[in-house]
C-alpha cells in the first residue's frame, strides 16, 4: 500500500474529503466532490475478518481474523502518504463491498482516522459482529453512514449468511442510536448483482 496518492493533481482547491475504498484492485471513477483511493486488499478472508471463523462453503477458506494488522497498515501508509502530499482532508471516509463492507463498519470501533463509513452488502452476518456492535461503542462516531443489503441476500442455504439483512437493519439501528446519518438501502438481486452500480450508490452517498 505504497503511494496511495500518488496520482493526486498539484491543485490547491482539492477537495476536502477522501474516501478510502477497499477493493480487489479496481479503479473508481466517480463525478464526487472527493477523492477516492482504491486500496487493494492482498487476502480477503485473512486480512478483512476481525476474528478467526469457520469458512462458510466447503471449498473455501476460514477466516483468519488478521483485521487489526491490515487497519494498522492503512492508518499507517495512509497518513504519510497525506503528510508527503501535504494533504488534510477535513473527512475521512472508508467503504467497502462483501466483507469489506464488514471491515469498514469495524474499523470505525478501531480508529478515529473515519468520521464517515459504507458498507455495500457488507458481510455484517459475521459471527458474533452483531454481539461485538451491541457490548462496544466506536471510538470515534461516524457523521455518516451508508449500508445496502440485496433482497434476495437472506435466499441463501447458509444459515449464517442469511442473517445478513437483519444484522445490517440492527446495524442501521445501533448508529442511528449513536445521532449517525444513516442511509439503508436494499437493492435488487443476490450479493453479486450489480455490484459497481451498489459500490457507486454508496461512494456517492459518502462524498455528499
Amino acid at each position: 500500500m505504497k503511494n496511495l496518492l500518488s496520482k493526486l493533481p498539484d491543485n490547491p482547491k482539492l477537495p476536502k474529503r477522501v474516501i478510502y475504498y477497499l477493493c480487489d484492485g479496481e479503479e473508481v471513477s466517480l463525478s464526487v466532490d472527493a477523492i477516492i483511493v482504491s486500496i487493494p486488499v492482498p487476502d480477503w478472508n485473512r486480512d478483512l475478518s476481525p476474528w478467526t471463523a469457520p469458512r462458510v462453503f466447503l471449498d473455501g477458506e476460514d477466516f483468519g481474523g488478521a483485521a487489526a494488522e491490515y487497519l494498522r497498515s492503512i492508518e499507517e501508509t495512509t497518513l504519510q502518504t497525506e503528510s508527503l502530499f501535504a494533504y488534510k482532508p477535513e473527512s475521512r471516509g472508508i467503504a467497502g463491498y462483501s466483507l469489506a463492507g464488514l471491515f469498514a463498519v469495524w474499523a470505525l470501533y478501531h480508529s478515529s482516522l473515519f468520521d464517515r463509513a459504507a458498507s455495500m452488502s457488507g458481510s455484517l452476518w459475521f459471527d458474533g459482529f452483531t454481539d461485538f456492535m451491541n457490548d462496544h461503542r466506536p471510538v470515534k462516531v461516524p457523521e455518516k453512514l451508508y449500508l445496502s443489503v440485496g433482497e434476495q441476500e437472506k435466499r441463501t442455504k447458509s444459515r449464517r449468511m442469511a442473517q445478513v439483512e437483519a444484522c445490517t437493519l440492527r446495524t442501521a439501528e445501533i448508529f442511528r442510536g449513536y445521532g449517525t446519518d444513516v442511509q439503508f438501502e436494499k437493492n435488487p438481486g443476490g450479493h453479486f448483482n450489480n455490484i459497481p452500480e451498489r459500490v457507486a450508490r454508496g461512494l456517492q452517498w459518502l462524498a455528499l
